[in-house]
């Protein structure tokens, strides 16, 4: 059978879709973004695109087929043979996917604690309360947003981007209403000019839940 049929009929275990599609697949920058975890816009768009290759004649086809002796003593041989080369590189990982690891593990329990936070701000005791917790989310996300450009650039080019000095940008005053309005709107109006661009499909999602965590902080001002 198909692999793509197969998987679009099954269970659609998103690893293995994604998987699927790394083999598959021709677009890096939706690569990333699946990469970024099964979130609602990703299994979807996973859907999507795994259907999209199936239609155009992609996948193959699985025959399976009874090892001979013979052939069954070869495969023996091969797999001692790669585990003893796996055993001696064990060591010497990749540069390009250590850095990918490593800015992985700093930017996942930022988006995590960014979440749980959202889904608990409906229950601060008082708007003073609201409004740290807000600005908390605010901040998790920028270094979240920060991370996933440093993993952008690692994978386009090998190597961490240059450090360059910037002047840290104003922080928004979430007591202030226009202030806070002005912020949604500007969210929003990312939002609609990104959101048809798949390679930022992460970052739409992201500036989605701010919009959202903003709208409900001006209910309380």
């Amino acid at each position: 059978m198909n692999l793509l049929q197969q998987w679009l009929d099954g269970s659609q275990d998103y690893e293995t879709g994604r998987t699927l599609y790394e083999q598959f697949g021709e677009n890096p920058r939706l690569k990333l973004t699946l990469s970024h975890g099964p979130t609602a816009y990703n299994k979807s768009a996973l859907r999507e695109e795994l259907a999209k290759l199936l239609k155009a004649g992609k996948g193959g086809d699985v025959q399976l087929r009874v090892l001979s002796p013979a052939d069954q003593a070869v495969l023996h041989q091969a797999e001692q043979a790669l585990t003893h080369v796996v055993s001696r590189t064990a060591g010497l990982a990749d540069p390009v996917v250590t850095l990918v690891a490593d800015l992985e593990s700093q930017w996942k329990p930022l988006y995590k604690d960014a979440s749980t936070m959202q889904s608990l701000l409906e229950y601060a005791k008082d708007n003073t309360e609201r409004c740290e917790r807000s600005h908390e989310i605010l901040n998790h996300m920028d270094k979240v947003h920060a991370l996933w450009e440093k993993q952008a650039y690692v994978q386009a080019h090998g190597e961490l981007p240059p450090v360059v000095e910037l002047a840290a940008p104003a922080a928004l005053d979430l007591t202030d209403r226009a202030a806070v309005e002005q912020a949604r709107n500007n969210l929003r109006s990312n939002i609609s000019k990104q959101k048809r661009n798949q390679a930022r499909a992460t970052e739409v999602e992201a500036w989605r839940m701010q919009v959202k965590q903003l709208s409900d902080l001006l209910k309380t001002l």
